[in-house]
């Protein structure tokens, strides 16, 4: 499969994920405070090269790609690459630089849900939205229970490993899947042509 329809077949799978939440955020009521960042900050957050792919190949066609990349690679904070704090000292407070652009992990986490080890659905969400809509949490737990779709984690990584068994099946840190995925990127058109006759614009 070539890297346009892989990136355009993630791009499908985010569209039905980003319904999927949709219609669960109406009818729970759930959602991230305004400005709040702190799940981004977290270092130990790790994600597929797959999930990224077509952030790479943005930056390929904008001719960014390869500057990225050096510059990914020079970095040595474990903190999510995208992410950008209002200011170094209020880290909790920011937003993520490439939010189009952003994995599944980064949409999937606050309103998908987990199985626990008897199987029941949980939904995976931050300490603030638990205790801060703690109402609206607890309904939305007990909804669930009772069959409330929401999206599952397991279901959308199997699903996105269909579309690239290899890339979807390389679980690192953030920062490492992002430098794979500009990697993919760039070592598939090493030797092809421009995607659809273009040219690189930067």
């Amino acid at each position: 499969m070539t890297i346009e329809s892989r990136v355009l077949a993630v791009e499908a799978l985010y569209d039905q994920l980003e319904k999927e939440i949709s219609g669960f955020q109406s009818h729970t009521n759930l959602h991230c405070v305004t400005g709040c960042g702190k799940c981004c900050t977290k270092p130990d957050i790790d994600a597929s090269p797959l999930e990224f792919l077509p952030w790479a190949f943005h930056l390929f066609l904008l001719g960014k790609a390869e500057e990225t990349l050096g510059t990914l690679k020079e970095r040595s904070a474990a903190q999510c690459f995208l992410y950008n704090p209002v200011s170094l000292l209020g880290g909790n407070n920011g937003s993520c630089g490439q939010y189009k652009y952003r994995g599944l992990i980064c949409r999937l986490f606050g309103f998908g849900a987990s199985r626990d080890k008897m199987g029941q659905l949980r939904l995976a969400t931050c300490k603030i939205i638990k205790e801060g809509q703690q109402e609206n949490y607890q309904k939305a737990s007990q909804d669930i229970s009772m069959g409330l779709p929401v999206p599952i984690f397991m279901d959308y990584y199997m699903n996105l490993s269909q579309i690239d068994f290899r890339m979807g099946n390389i679980i690192v840190p953030i920062n490492q899947a992002l430098i794979l995925a500009i990697e993919e990127v760039l070592q598939y058109y090493a030797y092809r042509p421009f995607p659809g006759g273009l040219k690189i614009t930067a």
